[in-house]
């Protein structure tokens, strides 16, 4: 059994496992949408929406006031911006954001597309290499290509420049208190490398969730099974789940045969003492015959509420071991009512449980002669609440105040209104009850009738 149980994989084996492979998987998925995601497109402005942000306009751009613009300078747009501010170009700067650069030399090839699909045409410059500074104005389509020198006064550069959207530039001009009014493009917050970050979470969480699931799923389906047979009173399953809960079946039905043992030895040895009570009882029943009145009455109600005692504890001991099987409610509490009609059973559902019949018509017996005894009568409805079978004994009588109910389940406990000698009982009556209940899986509580009276309610699984 110890070999079988150790060949069985751990549950920390398999959850280590599965924790590796989930972190494998997840790091795969992440650097996959990382690599093959490609960049979100780059943010791109105009001088015209600088100049129109400078002005106070309506932008998309940002406006701050601080110190000025640090960066490394666009010196091609700088006085083009100026120009358009009528502002002085010390009074005006203009920086690539993010620390950009201009290409090697200081060249910039800018594209105006005049058609799409066309290819632009090759770019010659007379002469072999163009100029350091120059500007190359690259033209597609049909169009043919235009070279002007470093000149930025041309009003073909100054043209196209206002209108033309550059990569990202920090533009701003010097107020008259010294600060400076600066614009720039706003920052989004899914952009860039946050965006594939977020990609990347998505992607794993839509991939990982559902095996996650179905795996603790697995992992927990055994306990589930353990937890439900030990709820139904079955031995716990020996072929599922990992070592650990096989150890744990395997101790829990070491435990339930050991408290069975220790139960029955119990049961042995209350039978015997109750059988063995009967001669010396009945030895002093026939004393009290000779003793004088009124002293003889009320020892032999004593010696009569003794042997109904002791004749309690050998019905249960004999009922405890009878066979379970199956059992109509509806017909054998019917049976039960022949011969009592201060007590009514109402039309309901008709449910059958397994259980030992003996035990379970002697619980209800002692249900039955409490409403008549206490509360001269009552009523019995039978009801199914899912896999439970419903009995409710209701009666009208004193009722039982909430904090005796847990009292009155133990054994020899009585309630107020039943200490007098005429209703008899030993007070062993809702403890049989309580324990058949729990014999079967079942539960018994005791709540208040509405108008008054009590309310017993006995639920057994039902077969």
């Amino acid at each position: 059994m110890i070999r079988a149980l150790w060949t069985r994989p751990s549950a920390l084996t398999a959850i280590g496992g599965f924790s590796v492979a989930i972190a494998v998987l997840s790091v795969v998925i992440t650097a996959s949408i990382v690599l093959l995601m490609p960049d979100p497109p780059a943010v791109r402005m105009s001088v015209a929406e600088a100049a129109q942000a400078l002005r106070g306009g309506e932008t998309k751009l940002e406006r701050s006031v601080g110190p000025a613009p640090e960066g490394s300078p666009a010196k091609l747009l700088q006085p083009v911006l100026a120009r358009m501010l009528g502002r002085p170009p010390e009074n005006v700067r203009v920086v690539w954001a993010n620390d950009s650069k201009l290409p090697d030399g200081g060249m910039i090839v800018f594209t105006a597309s005049k058609g799409a699909g066309v290819p632009p045409p090759k770019l010659i410059w007379p002469g072999g290499t163009p100029p350091k500074g120059a500007v190359v104005i690259r033209r597609s389509g049909t169009l043919p290509t235009r070279m002007i020198g470093s000149t930025w006064s041309n009003p073909i550069v100054t043209d196209l420049l206002q209108a033309l959207p550059q990569p990202a530039f920090v533009a701003g001009v010097r107020l008259a208190d010294g600060r400076w009014l600066t614009v720039a493009p706003r920052s989004p917050i899914f952009a860039g490398w946050r965006m594939k970050g977020l990609a990347a979470l998505a992607a794993c969480l839509a991939v990982l969730a559902p095996l996650v699931w179905l795996f603790a799923r697995r992992l927990t389906r055994p306990f589930r099974a353990l937890a439900v047979a030990i709820d139904a009173g079955d031995d716990p399953p020996q072929a599922q789940g990992p070592r650990e809960l096989q150890e744990a079946a395997g101790a829990i039905v070491q435990l339930r045969t050991r408290l069975a043992a220790e139960a029955d030895e119990r049961m042995r040895m209350l039978t015997a003492v109750a059988h063995d009570l009967r001669t010396p009882l009945t030895s002093l029943r026939l004393r009290i015959e000779s003793a004088p009145e009124p002293q003889r009455s009320r020892m032999i109600a004593d010696a009569d509420r003794m042997q109904a005692m002791i004749a309690d504890v050998l019905d249960y001991a004999r009922i405890a071991t009878a066979p379970r099987q199956t059992v109509a409610l509806r017909a054998l509490i019917a049976d039960i009512l022949a011969d009592l009609p201060q007590v009514t059973l109402t039309d309901g559902a008709e449910p059958t449980v397994v259980a030992i019949e003996p035990a379970l018509r002697r619980a209800l017996e002692n249900l039955i002669r409490n409403a008549i005894d206490y509360a001269g009568g009552g009523r019995i409805e039978l009801a199914r609440d899912g896999g439970r079978a419903v009995v409710r004994v209701i009666d009208a009588g004193p009722g039982i105040p909430a904090e005796d109910r847990a009292r009155l389940l133990r054994p020899f406990e009585r309630g107020d209104a039943s200490r007098n000698r005429d209703t008899g009982g030993v007070g062993l009556g809702l403890s049989i009850v309580q324990n058949v209940a729990a014999q079967h899986g079942g539960t018994l509580t005791l709540t208040d009738a509405p108008g008054g009276g009590t309310i017993v309610t006995l639920r057994l699984p039902v077969s």
